[in-house]
């Protein structure tokens, strides 16, 4: 503390001293630093103009021969001799001419000369400088193209001149790159009649490496840009040519308000923001040479448009700041100010010196009388532990006089012995830049007491700031890092818990869950700290139970209770709580501590025990009902046989003695005997269901002969049946003969439902269908009758349970049989007045190729809810 405020104190009395010399000298060198940035300013933009002029000068100088070219070779006189006959031999020496006008300019990738249709009558490759004469086999019509039609309607001495772009063969841009411009212009022959057009392919790669040569000294941030904006030469090659690629970005887009002044004006300089824009243009009446003679330019693209050409720097605002550096001409006020600073530092320091011994001698006492009164335990110590001074809260904590304490050893006489290696590195290491501020250690003195303190450290300094001595303020945590260690083992047994651990303040909001919570709802911790429980809330517990909780524990009584609630995904759990308060040293409730244990399991094996009983109870029932059944349906069936033979001999015999009524009776008997023998028939059926014989089947042809085996049964309730099938079903392992009796039942049913409709009708489908978990056949048997209570489509299903006047009930009963042993489903949907629908749906993956009758047997003893969920 005393070095830093003499340091301040120096600091200050220097401020002063340097302060009027100091600014005389600043005033001085921002004056001449500016005049400087003014004059290398200048001469940044005068250098800019001079390159782009100079890039301008040679891309016209490069035009404005090849235009000079393409009007020599039209006025050649060879061409003349070839008008207005055009002979071989005359072709043939226009090419010679040709070939040498290619191989000693270098600079034309195609010479070609059109005749008025456009069709090529001679046209010479320039083949990397090996020009070659095309032969006439390979000479193409060139009618159609955009730049003859451009040259045709030329007047003579006029000269079209298209865009430069990138060659393009079959359709592809040729590799390596290959910039082409197009230069033609008509010719005519001795009697003034245009004859033919003359077509220069210029290489315009010659053109870009001679502009670049041409402003190599500013190439790093100068550009060649299209009309449109889009760079043809630039230092960054990624850039070129992006009209060709279908490239959007052009440089109008990075600089748009630089931009609109380059575009509308030809030659100028722009300064702002984005930096310094120096700009030129090229355009085709830049090319004209006064000396060529030349009556008229017309320059354009396929849409006869005239374009040009910007040639662009841009030097941005960091460069511009650079051209005149501040330390280019700061050594020597650097030099002057140093000189001035440490002058003043001198003058100061003799001053602050003159107090030094003085402000230690105070200071020193000072900090004594601190120690003293402060409360805390206080030592000091000199470089090697040993110690010099201690307050008398140590002596009182130690129990040792100030004379027992002073000369003693710290490292030596209160550290435990294993601590002894950790204070010397302490101590040697006072000075290093990672030295401790704070340390905590045991600490051991007379009669065995052993207690841990805290401590701060302060270094002491001398005047050179080399460290002497050190000073330790501490106090005893031996107490609090007890309660530490206890609180970390029941937080680590909370963490731990396999149960779940909510802490609640007083208005509910959970202030602290463990791992288990997160484990078992989803929620993460940070995602339910300061939110209410209600958020597992499911809705299945009712407000007063709710109610009750809160009345319990705000009495400050224990509830015990289960909640059914909802995970963060969606599903429901259920878990056994005991919620109890939490209070503070005056006893007041501050908190809610709920324990909670999931019973999930517990609750669904408790639910599928009770389920079991259920279907077992059930089970035997129906059990007892079928051996009942078999009694009566075997005791009663040669009874009937006997009824029914005699009935038949009767009406065999002495047939014209017979009256009506007697006939009449006969026909009564027989039809009850029959419709017994159907109901000893389905009791039989019920009380003694065959075994399987299943094999391949196929679906819908099953239905088929179903239905015509139901005919007399439909025809006799006079309705109207529809099947349709869905082409391509699979074919299942299934015992024909049972599903056959079981879809007999269920169209009959539909039959009999019809009764009392003006026209009934019935509908069967089967189609495919693809299930969670394996694929089904779903067969509807659907009629249009009067529908059934919705409440009663399971009841159906029981044994001897009906709504019909006639019946046993146990059609259905036999259906849901037959279904579940090829491990299926069947149930009803119906709305009363709007007809109803038998749904039977018969599994494909499980059944096919498996031994049915194995599987039905290995979940005979199932519950249906079971049966049911393993065939869906």
């Amino acid at each position: 503390m005393k070095t830093h405020r003499d340091f301040r104190e120096i600091a200050g009395q220097s401020l002063l001293i340097f302060m009027l010399p100091a600014a005389l000298l600043v005033l001085a060198g921002g004056y001449h630093y500016f005049s400087i940035s003014k004059t290398k300013g200048e001469a940044l933009r005068s250098d800019e103009r001079l390159n782009v002029a100079l890039g301008n000068k040679a891309i016209t100088q490069d035009l404005t021969g090849v235009v000079s070219d393409v009007l020599y070779l039209s006025e050649h006189g060879q061409l003349q001799t070839l008008f207005p006959r055009s002979e071989l031999a005359k072709t043939e020496n226009i090419a010679n001419e040709f070939v040498k006008f290619s191989r000693r300019k270098g600079l034309y990738d195609q010479i070609r000369l059109l005749d008025e249709s456009g069709a090529e009558i001679v046209r010479i490759n320039y083949n990397d400088g090996q020009p070659t004469v095309v032969p006439i086999s390979e000479l193409q019509d060139k009618s159609e193209r955009y730049y003859f039609n451009a040259a045709w309607e030329l007047s003579r001495g006029q000269v079209y001149m298209s865009p430069l772009d990138l060659n393009v063969e079959r359709g592809e841009i040729e590799q390596p790159y290959k910039a082409v411009m197009r230069f033609a212009t008509p010719v005519y022959d001795p009697a003034g009649n245009k004859r033919a057009v003359i077509l220069l392919n210029y290489l315009g790669n010659k053109l870009l490496r001679g502009f670049r040569t041409s402003v190599s000294n500013i190439a790093d941030h100068t550009v060649l840009l299209n009309s449109d904006g889009f760079w043809l030469s630039s230092a960054e090659p990624g850039r070129e040519w992006g009209f060709m690629f279908g490239d959007e970005q052009t440089f109008s887009e990075l600089h748009p308000d630089a931009w609109k002044s380059i575009r509308a004006d030809g030659v100028g300089q722009i300064s702002g923001a984005a930096g310094l824009f120096t700009f030129s243009t090229i355009t085709p009446s830049s090319f004209i040479n006064d000396q060529q003679q030349i009556f008229g330019v017309n320059i354009g693209d396929k849409s006869g448009q005239n374009f040009f050409w910007k040639i662009v720097s841009h030097v941005p605002p960091t460069r511009i700041a650079a051209t005149a550096t501040f330390a280019e001409h700061a050594t020597p006020y650097i030099l002057s100010m140093l000189i001035l600073l440490a002058g003043s530092a001198l003058l100061a320091v003799v001053r602050a010196r003159h107090q030094d011994t003085q402000v230690e001698v105070e200071f020193e006492k000072r900090f004594r009388e601190t120690l003293e009164n402060v409360k805390l335990l206080a030592i000091s110590m000199d470089r090697q532990g040993r110690i010099n001074f201690c307050n008398e809260a140590f002596l009182g904590f130690t129990a040792l006089s100030y004379d027992q304490v002073i000369g003693l050893n710290w490292i030596a006489d209160f550290s435990p012995h294993e601590r002894e290696p950790a204070a010397q590195e302490l101590f040697h290491n006072l000075e290093a830049d990672d030295a401790p501020l704070q340390y905590e250690s045991e600490m051991e003195f007379e009669r065995d007491r052993c207690h841990i303190v805290k401590w701060n450290i302060s270094l002491m300094r001398d005047r050179n700031h080399t460290v002497t001595g050190v000073t330790f303020i501490g106090e005893d945590v031996t107490e609090a890092r007890r309660v530490e260690g206890e609180l970390r083992k029941l937080s680590s047994a909370v963490q731990q818990s396999p149960s779940i651990v909510m802490i609640v303040d007083k208005h509910g909001d959970i202030e602290y869950v463990n791992p288990k919570f997160t484990q078992l709802t989803g929620y993460t911790f940070e995602e339910v700290i300061g939110q209410n429980p209600r958020v597992l809330k499911s809705g299945e517990t009712s407000s007063n139970e709710y109610d009750d909780l809160w009345e319990t524990i705000s009495a400050g009584r224990e509830w015990h209770g289960v909640f059914q609630n909802r995970k963060k995904n969606g599903e429901l759990y259920w878990e056994a709580a005991s919620i109890s308060a939490i209070r503070d040293g005056d006893g007041a409730i501050t908190h809610y501590l709920a324990v909670k244990e999931d019973i999930t399991e517990r609750k669904r094996l408790e639910k599928e025990v009770e389920e079991r009983n259920r279907e077992l109870v059930k089970n035997q029932a129906w059990a007892a009902m079928g051996r009942m059944a078999t009694m009566v349906a075997h005791d009663l069936r040669n009874p009937l046989s006997s009824v029914k033979m005699g009935l038949q001999i009767l009406g065999k015999r002495a047939p014209k003695a017979a009256t009506h009524d007697q006939d009449e009776l006969k026909k009564i008997a027989l039809e009850q005997v029959a419709y017994m023998e159907e109901i000893l028939d389905d009791l039989l059926s019920f009380s003694r269901p065959d075994a399987l014989k299943p094999e391949w089947v196929s679906i819908d042809k099953l239905l088929e002969k179903t239905i015509i085996a139901s005919q007399r049964s439909i025809e006799h309730h006079h309705v109207r049946l529809i099947s349709s099938y869905q082409p391509g079903l699979p074919m299942l392992n299934a015992d024909p003969r049972k599903l056959r009796q079981a879809f007999t039942n269920l169209i009959v049913n539909a039959a009999h439902a019809t009764d009392g409709v003006q026209t009934g009708e019935i509908g069967v489908t089967a189609r495919l269908e693809i299930g969670s978990e394996q694929p089904f056949v779903r067969i509807e048997v659907a009629d249009n009758g009067r529908g059934i209570d919705p409440t009663q489509c399971e009841k159906l299903f029981e044994p001897f349970f009906t709504t019909k006047a006639k019946g046993t009930g146990l059609g259905l009963a036999i259906v849901r049989r037959i279904i579940e042993q090829h491990l299926g489903t069947v149930h009803l949907e119906s709305n009363e007045n709007s007809g109803s629908r038998a749904v039977v749906l018969l599994p494909i993956g499980l059944a096919a190729g498996a031994d049915l009758e194995a599987k039905r047997s290995s979940l005979d003893d199932a519950s249906p809810s079971r049966l049911k969920a393993s065939a869906t």
